[in-house]
């Protein structure tokens, strides 16, 4: 399930300083200190493995596991084979702080000796695992730590982790922090994220876990939406299984649907690995706060209120062709929307409408028209009307509509542009293949982007296919130029 409220536009007028300078914090983080830790991390655990520590921790784990009536855990370490069980105690301990406590107390080894033993291995190993970045400051399950509780939300692991996240929060920043004004957002974020890493705290209290990402703060911010916004009439985006639409209503129902979602997520699906218990925390605790906000006059109801004024017109009309679309009144929506898209031709999701409208009446020219009108608008941030944008494009590779030489080019560059690739591929070979510069530098271009993303043998692949295709054009030069260089 996807909602996203999509109601303002992101120009210098909305432009959320706050909300970019989160972001930018976030990146640096991520790009930056966090930069290497999995190679760093990868090293710690082969010394462990080399050193002998194990045959020291894995027993004693055991043992603790038995101690501590950790039924789960113990049946996971048992079902693995011997050789596999260092390994499993290495990573296992990396955040059970109540383990490694119990070692260094003695309360796990036999002898003093043993003890003495274990710890001059501990120290060389402990010194590496200090040296990745993102341990010394994730939050711990069993550890009451406020510094940590914070700074985990400014970590992520893995790029898509931290796209989703900034999506987000990019999108609720452009209509929450115009109407609580910079600082008051801010202040919801970190105490948002603060209350995120409290709730999963209390719900995992005793665990061997740890948690990481920005979700939390951005759940926080949801909630405070909502309540902020309250009966305001937001337009959102909605994506639930194959169905998706935009529709229009107050801000506070998105709460209940919100919150219950990852509720369920929380009860039902405990082996996800998605820290639902912080999601749900940040709603509430955002929730909580965007209502000490409102009770205290601290909100920017003008903000929303003009909003409101300026897009009557248009809404009206939005809304009366959502409706004439709703009852497959395809004429009817197609007249208002063709209005609108001759009033405010960048508007993506009027495009987006009147693509579905012409799917609906099953009028092909007209759905690849209205196709390349969805293509040719810039997406930005926007998750949602990048998911549209892609699905066009493998709907149009898959053979659903003819692609013809302008329909081709487009859809290669709205691919390459967004990081689809492999659609990108899929649209060049789709081209007639013939001599000159012109597909060429089309093949060249996409091996760069491959090489941008670090995707390396992709790039050596399109090089070579380029060098053996158009060996005669001047791109050839360049490729193969690339390819004894590289």
């Amino acid at each position: 399930m996807l909602i996203l409220p999509l109601h303002k536009p992101f120009t210098l007028a909305t432009l959320p300083l706050v909300t970019l300078l989160l972001v930018v914090a976030n990146a640096l983080v991520y790009f930056g200190w966090q930069l290497g830790d999995a190679r760093r991390l990868e090293a710690a655990q082969a010394w462990y493995l080399q050193s002998g520590l194990g045959g020291y921790e894995v027993p004693a784990y055991e043992k603790y596991l038995r101690q501590a009536a950790r039924r789960d855990a113990l049946a996971a370490f048992e079902a693995l084979p011997e050789a596999r069980r260092a390994g499993f105690v290495g990573m296992s301990t990396l955040s059970d702080v109540a383990f490694v406590t119990a070692m260094e107390e003695g309360r796990l080894l036999e002898s003093a000796q043993r003890h003495a033993a274990w710890q001059a291995l501990r120290r060389p190993y402990q010194a590496r695992l200090d040296e990745v970045f993102t341990l010394r400051h994730v939050m711990r399950s069993s550890e009451w730590s406020p510094a940590r509780m914070l700074s985990s939300a400014f970590l992520h692991g893995g790029f898509m982790h931290l796209l989703g996240n900034m999506l987000f929060l990019v999108v609720l920043g452009l209509l929450l922090e115009g109407a609580l004004g910079g600082w008051r957002f801010l202040g919801v974020y970190l105490l948002g994220a603060f209350g995120a890493s409290l709730a999963s705290l209390w719900w995992r209290w005793g665990e061997s876990g740890s948690g990481l990402g920005a979700s939390g703060a951005v759940a926080a911010l949801m909630g405070a939406f909502c309540v902020v916004w309250g009966r305001h009439p937001v337009r959102f985006f909605y994506w639930f299984a194959v169905g998706f639409d935009y529709v229009r209503a107050p801000a506070i129902w998105l709460l209940p649907l919100w919150l219950g979602w990852e509720v369920y997520n929380l009860l039902a699906n405990t082996d996800a690995g998605i820290g639902f218990d912080a999601h749900a925390g940040g709603l509430v605790c955002g929730a909580a706060l965007g209502g000490l906000l409102v009770a205290t006059g601290q909100v920017r109801e003008d903000y929303m209120a003009d909003d409101a004024r300026a897009g009557a017109i248009v809404d009206g009309r939005w809304e009366q062709a959502l409706q004439h679309m709703g009852r497959l009144q395809n004429g009817a929506a197609e007249r208002l929307l063709g209005e609108l898209a001759g009033e405010q031709p960048q508007r993506l999701d009027v495009a987006v409408a009147r693509y579905r409208v012409a799917c609906n009446a099953g009028r092909p020219a007209d759905m690849q028209a209205r196709a390349l009108d969805v293509l040719r608008l810039d997406a930005g941030a926007d998750a949602a009307s990048q998911a549209v944008q892609h699905q066009i494009a493998k709907t149009w590779l898959a053979g659903a509509m003819p692609l013809n030489a302008e329909a081709g080019r487009l859809l290669f560059e709205r691919c390459l542009a967004a990081g689809w690739l492999r659609e990108a591929e899929a649209a060049l070979e789709r081209d007639t293949p013939r001599p000159g510069g012109e597909p060429a530098q089309a093949w060249l271009r996409l091996a760069l982007r491959h090489g941008e993303l670090h995707a390396r043998e992709q790039q050596r692949r399109l090089l070579a296919l380029l060098e053996r295709r158009y060996p005669q054009a001047p791109q050839a030069a360049k490729a193969r130029f690339l390819l004894e260089n590289d």
